[in-house]
Order: C-alpha cells, then sequence, then structure tokens
C-alpha cells in the first residue's frame, strides 16, 4: 500500500499551486516550442560528452531483444490487426491504378538483374539441385516413356503399310488380353531402362543448361518478360492470388515465425547483430552517433512539434495535465526535506 502523504503546510500548498500553474504555462503551445529548442540543444550538447556504451551496456540491449524479439508471446490481436490491415491495402483503389513499373524502373529492374546474373554459383546450384531432385526424375522418366511408346505406336513407318495400324492395334489389344504378365513385364523393363539411362542423360541436359543459359540469353529472356509484366497494375498481377489465399500464406508465414524464434540461431543472430553495432559505435558519442544515424536537431523538433502540441491540449481537455503535474510535483513539497527548508 502506497505511504499516505503528510498534509501540506500553508506555504508548501501555495508554492505547490504557483509551481504546477508556471508548468502549465510553460506547456502551452505558445510557449512550448522555444522552451522544446533549448532543451533539445542543452540535451545534444550533453550528449556531445557521453559515449554509448557509458550510458548503456551491450548486455542490456542483447537482453531486451531477446526478450521482445524470442521470448515474449506476441498477443492474439496482432496477427488478426495484420490480416485485417493486409484486406483494406489489397482492396485499396490504388492497386488498380498503380503499374508494376511504376514501383520497379526499368533503370532498378536492370540493377537486380544484373546483380543476380552475377550469382553464377548460385545458379549453378540451383539447376544442378533441380536436376537432381527426385520428382524431376520421376516426371522426366515418365515423359520418355510416354514419348517412346507413343512413337512405337505411331511412327511413319507403320503408316506407311496397308493396315499395320490396325493390327498394331489389334495385337496390342490381344496381347494385353492373352498375356497380361507378359505386357507389364515389357513396360516394367522398358521404364527401368529409362531410369537407369536417366542420370547420365539429365547430368549431360545439367551440363547443356549451363551453356546454354549464359547471362546475355538470360538477361534477354527477362527483359522480354519484364516488358510484357510492367504495364500491368498491381491488381492485375495478382488476380489469381485471392484474399483468401493471401490471408493463410501470412498464417503460414506467422507461424513459421513462432517457431523460429525459439530457435538457438534465431537468439544467435540478433546478439551478433548487437556486438557489431556496440563494437563500431561503443565508444562513439550520442551526438555523432545521432549524426551518423541520419538524425538531425531539425528532425528532432519538428517530430516533437508535431506529436507534443496535440497530446498536451487532448490532456488539457479532458482536464487531465493539471492532476499529472501535480503527482510529480506534490510529493516533494510535502517531503520533509521541503517542511524543512519552509520552516527555515
Amino acid at each position: 500500500m502506497a505511504k499516505k502523504a503528510a498534509k501540506l503546510s500553508s506555504k508548501a500548498s501555495a508554492l505547490l499551486d504557483a509551481q504546477v500553474e508556471w508548468w502549465l504555462a510553460r506547456l502551452d503551445a505558445k510557449a512550448l516550442e522555444p522552451w522544446l529548442e533549448a532543451e533539445v540543444d542543452a540535451l545534444l550538447h550533453d550528449a556531445s560528452k557521453l559515449k554509448l556504451e557509458e550510458v548503456v551496456s551491450r548486455k542490456t540491449v542483447q537482453e531486451i531483444a531477446r526478450h521482445y524479439a524470442a521470448e515474449m508471446e506476441p498477443h492474439g490481436a496482432i496477427p488478426e490487426l495484420v490480416g485485417e490491415i493486409a484486406q483494406a491495402v489489397q482492396a485499396h483503389p490504388i492497386q488498380r491504378k498503380t503499374k508494376l513499373g511504376e514501383l520497379l524502373p526499368d533503370r532498378h529492374f536492370r540493377h537486380w538483374l544484373d546483380k543476380l546474373l552475377e550469382l553464377k554459383e548460385a545458379r549453378a546450384a540451383l539447376i544442378h539441385a533441380g536436376l537432381s531432385n527426385p520428382v524431376v526424375h520421376t516426371v522426366a522418366g515418365d515423359l520418355i516413356y510416354r514419348g517412346i511408346s507413343g512413337y512405337l505406336a505411331q511412327n511413319s513407318l507403320t503408316k506407311s503399310i496397308p493396315g499395320a495400324s490396325s493390327m498394331l492395334k489389334l495385337g496390342k489389344s490381344v496381347l494385353s488380353k492373352a498375356t497380361p504378365k507378359l505386357d507389364a513385364a515389357i513396360e516394367s523393363t522398358l521404364r527401368k531402362y529409362i531410369q537407369q539411362s536417366l542420370d547420365a542423360t539429365l547430368r549431360e541436359s545439367e551440363s547443356s543448361l549451363q551453356t546454354l543459359l549464359d547471362d546475355h540469353l538470360l538477361r534477354e529472356s527477362a527483359l522480354e518478360i519484364w516488358a510484357g509484366l510492367k504495364h500491368q497494375s498491381l491488381a492485375e498481377a495478382r488476380a489469381t492470388v485471392s484474399t483468401g489465399d493471401v490471408e493463410e500464406l501470412f498464417v503460414v508465414g506467422y507461424e513459421h515465425w513462432r517457431s523460429l524464434r525459439k530457435t538457438e540461431w534465431y537468439s544467435a543472430v540478433i546478439d551478433a547483430g548487437i556486438e557489431a553495432f556496440f563494437d563500431k559505435y561503443g565508444k562513439t558519442h550520442l551526438a555523432e552517433l545521432l549524426d551518423e544515424m541520419g538524425i538531425s536537431r531539425k528532425m528532432i523538433l519538428t517530430d516533437l512539434m508535431r506529436f507534443a502540441p496535440p497530446a498536451l491540449a487532448a490532456l488539457k481537455k479532458k482536464k487531465l495535465l493539471e492532476p499529472l503535474i501535480r503527482r510529480w510535483l506534490e510529493p516533494f513539497y510535502s517531503s520533509p526535506a521541503a517542511a524543512a527548508l519552509l520552516a527555515d
């Protein structure tokens, strides 16, 4: 239970009222800006004498970052809010007016493309991983089998012999009815042969792809595709993805993030980032650090004057500002030290 404040003497009460009025006048809109300017200048002057590591330790920042990024469970209202915001963004009329090319001008697209084309090792690894995938092997084998079967059934030689096509169909029908095991065995042998030769075929295909997909060809192909896409609006570009799909993708991503943030890797990355920041700026004075981050005196004052006056006006309108100031000051005037001073 909070300790009950001592009763104020008449002199202490009068001083408290006077100081409360002084602060109310100081926080008035007209007097606020010059006072804030003086305070910001004084704070920036003090910041030039303080180094980052003198104010806060890297360990403290790491603990706070891990708490909010990896340990604290986000409230259920957050994903719901994000989903509603995503719906509002998708439904906004600007999506129908804005073209892809407006958000990604040609020069920026070319910069991204040129950088991606420089990643030759990554491209080679991607092609290798794709052609080594068991699913690719299965699909490729099935396509080759169907191609061979179709060729044997409809090649030009059998078409040139009168009645050969009909006889081939009849023979196949009879064979499948009379000796189903033999027909299955032939198919199995053919498929087995295809799969055995497929590894070598895909290795050759990988080598051919690496040779054929040179930078010039890829660049020209990408630019041609972009030329057909950049005039589409954002609404047209996402026409095949519904709002429900976007929400489900967000849910999947959110659940993945929730599990990822519990891993050792996630915390290690946070710690490493903070270590690197303190290694670079730990001994830097705060004023210099603000300059490095692009935070100027003008920016600080602009934001203060953007938010402080309306907030103070709202507190005054609701008659909350005067009680707030009084709560800050009254404990001092009711303290034994103030009582002794006033008695003297």
